[in-house]
């Protein structure tokens, strides 16, 4: 009988690993004879293979096994992105059910095995540029206006997990405003952010050092976040109603690791997973994971005479999956624009005036300053110090919420510790420069990354279906909009941001901020930047473009039910940011993962062995 291509994965012939001695051991599903030609013989081998090539080979779907599951490939799951979402909904299901058949799809190749800031310093050249991609048409208005864009996506495997700045804060419920009583009452339960927490490693900044010699994260992280909590408790800073010491996504170290902490991205639990999967399905007690990449989801059919409307076609780049069964279920987890884009292609007469009509993310102010270090800091003088601390408050008026991410960094050896500080700033695009570094020996460093919340019922901030554009993955147009709301909370925030810079330093008259370059040489001074220099463009954190509701019925532009189904559809599932009805100040990456996991529980069910 031939074998079932679902249960056995392909495997490879040993080569780098071959040990003296002993000869390579095939599998006993490999083919009946050892293949004609090895290590050379008797002919030379491939000379350029491609990366996508040699990691198939390994990884992901060969086109063997892509054209089976094309003939006839059944799964129980088929999981759009490879980003947090997807890892969440994956390592869950799989866990609750390791028989579960799942196949992930990305649209990118493989590219950075890890987060960036994990990689060499040359690395950071990645950041931006050719690696992030704008799959819409933007609006002139958005272009012309403060925001003036909003920041795109990243096709590759791993998604935006390889760029990310790893914090992740968790939101009281006062704080997830227009939440459906469903998505709150899965927010209560304690093992909801437990598991979320668990799976992206979330540890806080203050514990970080606690059994590690360098301590990086050390007595300047307990000095800022002594310094922000009592001034919070002062109420020095305007608005603010919590400071703590920041949780961050940490990357999984082994016993005898020395680095203090590694950058979490998505590449590296996936494929561990899949080699979890790869030996269960061996022994028999479980089946493999796919994953396919370089693979573009363009949309779905619905079975116009199934009563349930369950999806039973995805059409992507290498051709249509077909469900005949319609018992596959497909979750879209490849961000909120991309699972908006495929909605409205899919299901544009049930989605009508919902998907997309609603958006919100986050605006950005960026802050530097200084302050000298007093004469009895207890700071190392010989290396580099961090401190990252997390402020959160609200727009007494509109209760709307900003937070300020602080970067604290005294840096004795500017050149020496640069290699460090690329790696270990919790977000590269908010550390300090080399410039800003340099002269600042004697002195603290304090960078703020300031996020306050786009309002999510500003009619004029939209995503919209632009049929004229016959590519299906790009044809939408989208538009920013910040009205007099985001605006008031804008100034809020930079208020309390240079509050909390002043708390921090201890007085206004020790602080100097850094100005960039512009009439004048870049260079410190006494006196705060203008708003416009600090307030950035791009908006980041995209949200609500398919907001859940508990009564689809009565909202009328909620696109996803109380069970992260979509409208109109019976098996299609969203996660993300997409499904949060507002989007909050706070980072949304553990709150998301939390969600994704929550689906896979509630998808799950017993396959017989």
């Amino acid at each position: 009988m031939e074998k079932d291509y679902l249960t056995h994965v392909h495997t490879t012939v040993p080569s780098f690993h071959y040990r003296v001695g002993k000869a390579p051991v095939l599998p006993k599903e490999a083919a009946p004879n050892a293949p004609a030609n090895q290590f050379g013989f008797p002919a030379p081998g491939a000379q350029s293979p491609s990366p996508a090539a040699a990691t198939a080979k390994h990884y992901f779907v060969d086109d063997t096994t892509w054209e089976a599951i094309l003939d006839h490939g059944e799964f129980d799951d088929v999981v759009v992105g490879s980003g947090f979402c997807a890892l969440a909904y994956v390592d869950m299901a799989l866990k609750k059910d390791p028989y579960r058949k799942i196949l992930v799809l990305e649209r990118g190749g493989f590219w950075l095995p890890e987060h960036f800031q994990n990689l060499p310093l040359p690395f950071k050249l990645v950041l931006g540029g050719p690696s992030e991609t704008f799959p819409w048409q933007l609006s002139s208005k958005t272009f012309n206006s403060t925001v003036k864009f909003l920041h795109g996506s990243c096709p590759f495997f791993g998604g935006r997990s390889t760029f990310w700045s790893a914090w992740c804060p968790r939101p009281e419920e006062d704080l997830m405003r227009g939440f459906p009583e469903s998505m709150l009452k899965t927010a209560r339960n304690e093992q909801f952010w437990k598991d979320a927490s668990v799976l992206l490693n979330v540890v806080a900044t203050d514990k970080l050092t606690a059994d590690a010699d360098n301590k990086i994260f050390g007595n300047l992280q307990k000095d800022i976040d002594a310094r922000l909590k009592a001034g919070v408790a002062a109420k020095k800073i305007l608005g603010a109603d919590k400071a703590e010491a920041a949780r961050l996504a940490v990357g999984m170290k082994t016993s005898l690791s020395t680095i203090t902490f590694n950058k979490f991205s998505t590449p590296g639990p996936l494929l561990k997973i899949y080699e979890r999967q790869r030996k269960l399905a061996d022994k028999g007690k479980g089946h493999p994971l796919m994953i396919a990449t370089d693979c573009v989801v363009e949309r779905f059919e619905v079975d116009q005479e199934d009563e349930e409307r369950r999806a039973n076609i995805l059409h992507t780049s290498r051709g249509p999956l077909c469900f005949p069964k319609g018992e596959t279920n497909i979750i879209l987890a490849a961000g909120a624009i991309p699972a908006t884009t495929i909605l409205m292609n899919s299901l544009g007469d049930t989605q009508k005036d919902r998907a997309g009509s609603r958006l919100s993310g986050h605006f950005l102010s960026h802050i530097v300053a200084r302050f000298p270090l007093s004469p009895n800091a207890a700071y190392n003088p010989d290396h580099l110090e961090i401190g990252a601390s997390y402020v959160a408050g609200k727009d007494a008026k509109t209760k709307h919420q900003y937070h300020i991410q602080v970067t604290a960094i005294h840096s004795p050896n500017p050149e020496e510790d640069a290699e460090d500080a690329g790696r270990l700033c919790p977000d590269y695009a908010a550390a300090a420069t080399a410039a800003q570094l340099e002269g600042s020996e004697k002195y603290v460093v304090l960078v703020c990354a300031t996020l306050g919340e786009l309002s999510e019922l500003n009619e004029h901030s939209w995503v919209k279906h632009n049929p004229q554009n016959p590519d299906v993955t790009t044809n939408i147009r989208l538009q920013v909009n910040v009205d007099k709301v985001d605006n008031d909370l804008w100034d809020v925030m930079d208020k309390a941001t240079y509050d909390a810079i002043e708390v921090m330093a201890g007085g206004k008259g020790l602080l100097e901020y850094w100005h960039d370059a512009g009439a004048e040489p870049a260079g410190w001074k006494q006196t705060p930047a203008s708003a416009a220099k600090i307030r950035v463009p791009g908006v980041v954190h995209e949200t609500s473009t398919l907001y859940m509701s508990d009564d689809l019925e009565k909202d009328k532009h909620a696109s996803v039910d109380k069970e992260y189904r979509a409208r109109g559809c019976g098996n299609v599932y969203v996660t993300g940011g997409a499904i949060f009805p507002s989007s909050g100040s706070w980072n949304p990456t553990l709150t998301m993962c939390g969600y994704a996991q929550d689906l896979a529980l509630r998808l799950r069910h017993p396959h017989t062995t």
